[in-house]
């Protein structure tokens, strides 16, 4: 997670990804999910469960979302050495596919708080909450030089995050870091450390996954026909699904309580595997960016 740091912000099998005519159709069922946003949002039994349980809440949703477009990545792009790692830009131009003219005011948490009246929060309180994951999207990307306002950038935040936190490669205090945990003694505990940071994803392999989603997703023509404002709800989805899981492991991380950090990896483990169609294993990011 390159540009979050905790110590400072609290298969579908059967299709096979290398085929043109695959990766077509399975990008086009990332489309559907804009369709399926507002109404799911909207509905006061998800208002409901993302109050009183947001963990609960964040798997479901990934369970219902994740159908519609299963294994749209992994069909979207060559699974292999895919993309060469690639120059991110701040701004991005408004005419490439995946940007969008990215509003000031966020439209998702409106649809997320409208119907939470009465349910542990207020819907500003709410608001507030799915705010602030769009915030630290929006922080992250520009402190890394990313677009924000890019469906790659979106995406390539929720893979590489979540990528980081089932591997315990966050930036968290020394003291409360899991695998530094795992040391016996000082000695052993700086060795761990250094190897942490060995395997947390550079800068240069992070923009080599955004290179590939760019690239990939702006070849389908359904992107390309995707307004401005499916496109922000899109980026705004995904910045809420991942903002929901680290805030899920900031706590565990926080109260040293292992069942929890456990359930922020499995719900980390879950989004990546439900997203690319693959088992968290064959997950590796290179410099050559995503392989699967």
């Amino acid at each position: 997670m390159t540009g979050i740091d905790a110590r400072v912000q609290g298969t579908d099998g059967g299709i096979d990804p290398r085929s043109d005519r695959n990766r077509g159709y399975a990008v086009s069922r990332l489309l559907r999910l804009l369709t399926i946003v507002a109404a799911f949002a909207s509905t006061r039994s998800a208002g409901a469960q993302i109050m009183s349980n947001p963990t609960q809440w964040y798997v479901n949703n990934q369970i219902y979302s994740m159908r519609v477009f299963n294994s749209a990545v992994a069909n979207s792009m060559v699974t292999r050495g895919a993309g060469a790692p690639g120059t991110a830009r701040p701004a991005a131009p408004v005419d490439d596919p995946t940007v969008f003219r990215e509003q000031a005011t966020s439209t998702l948490p409106s649809l997320l708080s409208g119907n939470s009246t009465g349910i542990s929060r207020t819907p500003a309180e709410a608001r507030q909450l799915f705010e602030g994951y769009i915030a630290l999207y929006r922080q992250t990307a520009r402190k890394d030089g990313f677009p924000s306002n890019d469906l790659a950038y979106a995406f390539e935040y929720f893979v590489v995050n979540n990528f980081q936190i089932v591997h315990d490669l966050v930036d968290v205090p020394y003291e409360k870091d899991p695998r530094a945990k795992k040391g016996t003694d000082g000695f052993d505990r700086i060795t761990i450390m250094s190897q942490k940071k060995l395997l947390q994803v550079t800068p240069a392999q992070e923009r080599a996954v955004f290179t590939q989603f760019r690239t990939r997703l702006a070849d389908n023509a359904g992107i390309r026909r995707m307004t401005d404002a499916q496109k922000q709800e899109a980026a705004e989805l995904m910045a809420t699904m991942f903002g929901i899981n680290f805030a899920a492991y900031m706590k565990a991380i926080d109260s040293g309580n292992a069942a929890e950090l456990e359930t922020a990896h499995a719900m980390a483990r879950q989004g990546l595997e439900k997203l690319l169609g693959v088992p968290m294993a064959r997950i590796r990011i290179t410099n050559s960016g995503l392989e699967l």
